[in-house]
């Protein structure tokens, strides 16, 4: 029997909210997706686990995103690589940003809100229908996972919402 792969997504980026549309993609259990702030986190869940995608913003909270993509291209490597930019990128600045991106290692210059269907671009699967699953990953339900004080946050958050 055949099962579509859920890919494991990473969005390394201060800014969560710029990823809602992923996020309710993420919830319909159409991918696994996890949020770090910063590259050095990142990595850390890099050795963890296997990465099908990296979103990756140009400012980190401890580096730059291209250096973020050259380090875990001399670590790791694997994984497809967008950078991610806020707002559109036009004309000859795009060209130099899809330029930059590919030097650091980047399959992509996105920018946002990213959807589903950006990340299918990213991977390959548009159109693909389904691919096989990968027997070294256990869970057959997507997840989003948040570092522990964002997590906090948000529990926090939804607490007040309903108080």
């Amino acid at each position: 029997m055949v099962s579509a792969t859920i890919p494991n997504v990473v969005v390394v980026d201060p800014h969560f909210e710029h990823y809602k549309p992923l996020a309710a993609s993420a919830r319909l259990g159409k991918l696994n997706l996890h949020f770090r702030s910063s590259g050095s986190d990142a990595l850390k869940l890099a050795r963890q686990r296997r990465v099908d995608a990296w979103l990756v913003s140009l400012e980190l909270d401890d580096m730059s995103g291209h250096d973020f993509l050259e380090l875990l291209e001399s670590r790791l490597g694997g994984g497809k690589a967008a950078i991610v930019h806020t707002g559109g990128v036009q004309g000859r600045d795009r060209n130099v940003a899809v330029r930059e991106a590919a030097e650091v290692g980047a399959d992509s210059l996105l920018s946002t809100p990213i959807t589903f269907r950006d990340l299918e671009e990213l991977l390959g699967r548009v159109g693909s229908g389904q691919a096989a699953v990968d027997p070294g990953f256990r869970t057959s339900r997507a997840i989003v996972t948040l570092p522990v004080g964002v997590g906090a946050a948000v529990v926090a958050i939804a607490v007040l919402m309903m108080g």
